[in-house]
């Protein structure tokens, strides 16, 4: 069941005894959760029908008996489990020991008075565990993947009306630039931009670039931009800006060597056949970060994007050594790309 669908029923009174929420968007689920304490939980009750246990800290089976506990005042109660790590082809890392037994009976005999959510933060569940594949059979295993493209760009609208301003795609383009696709943080800018633009206003492309401050990321990016267009003097910029922000230099040069790995490893990837979905969930990082390596990717060759790489990491070793000064061998690192990107196998 996808997160749209678990919404809309929730939304007309279907709501099951258990839930298993999974996936990289973790603002979504926290989203969920407080929808359903407002469909399930009466107000005035909420202190005495609502629990939130980590099995990196709480035994499974506490939880398990909170569960069994009928609601007071209130028709139900609901109780979250983080970490459920049981769900998946992981272990804990934590000393805390749990009976694992408890939650399959729970599972097997769940209480119609209690909504039980389990919560595990991975891209994927071990489907052949049999709890996981008893709770896949009851339809209450929902998906939160990342957002992207006409999605993420239709929830980025929704959330400039529920602010009662109207959001330009060339406006939603810019955001997914600028911020990426962290909902936590496009959520708080927007409500910025439409507190700014007043009710009824137009969120413009030119708005959220006035209004929107650049991550550090976004500016790396922008840097390796230049650099690689050979547009030296805007690279220089962007450098001398991010000092003025006090970001350090051997900060940048580290986010600099990150950011030119991952685009050798997109580079790489991509011509084993790899999806950018695919990508992203073998490097363990966010897809919109891959999507930006990805279309760097074809300005550099394999060869120059090694070259690169052994050049920053021997500049590390100079600056952490005294042989250089850090602001220098940034420099001269701008000065030196026209040659390291001739660089061929």
């Amino acid at each position: 069941m996808n997160y749209r669908e678990i919404f809309k029923q929730a939304g007309q009174g279907k709501i099951a005894p258990v839930y298993v929420l999974y996936g990289a968007e973790t603002f979504m689920i926290e989203e969920f959760i407080q929808f359903m304490k407002q469909q399930v939980l009466d107000e005035a009750a909420i202190d005495f029908n609502f629990s939130l246990y980590d099995l990196e800290e709480t035994p499974i089976q506490e939880a398990v008996l909170d569960a069994e506990t009928m609601p007071f005042m209130d028709e139900r109660r609901i109780v979250i489990v983080k970490n459920a790590f049981f769900l998946t082809g992981g272990k804990s890392n934590s000393a805390v020991e749990h009976d694992l037994d408890s939650i399959q009976k729970y599972v097997d005999q769940p209480m119609e008075t209690t909504v039980l959510i389990l919560i595990a933060e991975t891209e994927k569940l071990d489907g052949r565990k049999k709890i996981v594949k008893q709770l896949q059979k009851d339809n209450t295993v929902v998906s939160f993947p990342p957002m992207h493209g006409q999605e993420l760009w239709a929830w980025m609208v929704r959330q400039a009306n529920k602010q009662h301003a109207q959001l330009e795609q060339g406006a939603a383009t810019a955001l997914e630039r600028i911020v990426g696709q962290d909902l936590r943080r496009l959520t708080q800018e927007i409500e910025k931009i439409a507190s700014f633009v007043g009710q009824g206003g137009v969120i413009t492309e030119e708005v959220v670039d006035q209004l929107v401050s650049r991550t550090l990321e976004e500016n790396i990016f922008g840097l390796i931009d230049k650099v690689s267009a050979l547009e030296l003097e805007q690279a220089m910029r962007i450098f001398y800006d991010l000092l003025k922000n006090n970001e350090e230099p051997l900060t940048v040069l580290h986010l600099l060597a990150r950011q030119f790995r991952m685009i050798l490893q997109v580079k790489v990837l991509t011509q084993k056949g790899y999806t950018q979905r695919q990508m992203a969930s073998q490097l363990g990082v966010h897809p919109y970060p891959i999507k930006l390596a990805a279309d760097k990717s074809a300005r550099f060759s394999e060869a120059a994007l090694r070259s690169i790489l052994i050049y920053l990491a021997e500049e590390d070793f100079r600056i952490k050594s005294g042989q250089i000064d850090k602001v220098l061998s940034m420099e001269l690192f701008m000065m030196k790309i026209k040659d390291l990107l001739q660089v061929r196998a």
